[in-house]
């Protein structure tokens, strides 16, 4: 599984991935996908990445996060650390689909699996978007 950290200057390297064309292959869109919004917990800095009801998720998830911050603004997050496999790639045509499994490890002891399912649409440029995700409990 890969380990990964937070990282600063996602903006910054959205902005990058879209104009070097980092874009073009979906197995890489949906990896930096988990690595934004699951690893890092950067709706921001996913949301390059994505497109349609996925793009209205991270939206919605960004003004509700803004609202319980209110009068709290220095509010943190608790520290977790993320690993992540893929364990599925699909698709052709047009759709893309990728299955992860997410193993997180809050800081403090304790550990939760989580599934993901990303759903990736090309673009009339060529470039691949995350549509739709989703996360599920293990069996």
């Amino acid at each position: 599984m890969r380990r990964k950290g937070l990282q600063g200057g996602t903006v910054v390297v959205g902005l990058a991935l879209l104009a070097c064309g980092g874009m073009k292959d979906a197995g890489s869109v949906a990896d930096k996908f988990v690595d934004r919004y699951y690893v890092e917990s950067d709706q921001d800095g996913a949301m390059p990445l994505t497109t349609g009801v996925a793009s209205m998720r991270l939206q919605e998830e960004l003004k509700l996060t803004r609202e319980g911050r209110q009068g709290n603004p220095g509010m943190q997050l608790r520290p977790v650390r993320v690993y992540y496999r893929r364990t599925s790639f699909t698709g052709d045509g047009g759709e893309r689909e990728a299955d992860y499994e997410l193993d997180i490890r809050p800081q403090g002891g304790g550990e939760m699996q989580r599934g993901a399912h990303v759903v990736l649409a090309r673009q009339q440029d060529g470039t691949w978007r995350v549509s739709w995700f989703s996360e599920s409990q293990p069996r």
